[in-house]
């Protein structure tokens, strides 16, 4: 594996992970305050069927910030997907996201029709214009705020992370990978977490309404994945998903009903096949 660094123009680094594999091109993106680490499980089945790319946005994984301060507007994740499928040899290919990943690969598309031969995402959280909640959960944003940053070792940290929801229901691949891809040592020992938690926070902050009547004029294929289990603190993604795949002009939910909203860490296996049979077929011959 080797990593890009994908510079916007506002300086800021993402950092895109080519894990290859054979077939067509496939982009996976992650859920916020997440990193490429979360598709562990996914990659050995997914890399007998593609070319395995995944992006860390800014400000997460190996994407650590030039600017104490960085701009989190949704449009930078869109440029930073832009430049992702520029450097993977250009428009279209297929990319399967998470959450956050998946909200901007939709937005992506919206924006620049084109630029996906089809697309699969896990509860993409676009909240809809006449929602009666807040755009995040205030749980959430707290959590994010108070989290633990620093750990005497990638070790500690797993062991902290897998003791309680949602990584305890995780397979341990993925959460280990998420670790040490979002991780890095500090000079007097120990490691720091690179996705710092007011980042995390600020993006759960920015989220916005959105009509989604607007999603009818996405006519490339896409697969609308949603869990069946609700996730701790957080029952907004597996509630919009059934609402936004009916919205989108060419559009399909599938569900994972033991699965939460961490399904790809959960069972990289089962997300890896449902990836396969949606996007295989649209592949660029």
């Amino acid at each position: 594996m080797n990593v890009l660094e994908l510079l916007d123009d506002d300086g800021e680094p993402a950092a895109l992970h080519n894990y290859g594999g054979d077939g067509p091109h496939l982009l996976l993106t992650h859920g916020n305050g997440l990193n490429a680490g979360m598709w562990a499980t996914t990659l050995p089945v997914l890399q007998q069927r593609f070319h395995c790319w995944a992006l860390d946005f800014r400000g997460h994984g190996a994407s650590r910030p030039r600017q104490a301060s960085f701009s989190v507007d949704r449009g930078r994740f869109v440029n930073e997907v832009l430049a992702a499928v520029h450097a993977m040899g250009g428009a279209p290919v297929l990319a399967a996201g998470h959450s956050l990943g998946g909200a901007t690969l939709l937005r992506t598309e919206e924006q620049h029709r084109g630029t996906f031969a089809a697309l699969w995402a896990f509860e993409p959280v676009i909240i809809p214009a006449d929602w009666a909640e807040p755009p995040a959960p205030s749980v959430l944003i707290e959590a994010s705020r108070r989290r633990r940053m620093e750990f005497a070792s990638v070790e500690e940290a797993f062991e902290r992370f897998t003791a309680k929801p949602p990584f305890s229901r995780c397979q341990p691949e993925a959460v280990r990978a998420y670790i040490e891809i979002g991780s890095y040592p500090l000079a007097g020992g120990g490691i720091r977490l690179s996705c710092e938690g007011e980042t995390e926070a600020r993006i759960y902050e920015s989220n916005e309404r959105k009509d989604l009547s607007q999603l009818g004029g996405l006519t490339c294929p896409i697969v609308v994945g949603a869990g069946g289990a609700m996730a701790a603190g957080n029952d907004l993604p597996p509630r919009v998903a059934p609402l936004i795949a009916s919205a989108l002009g060419n559009g399909a939910l599938e569900v994972f009903e033991d699965l939460t909203h961490f399904a790809p860490m959960e069972d990289g296996d089962r997300v890896a096949k449902a990836i396969i049979a949606h996007l295989l077929p649209h592949a660029r011959r």
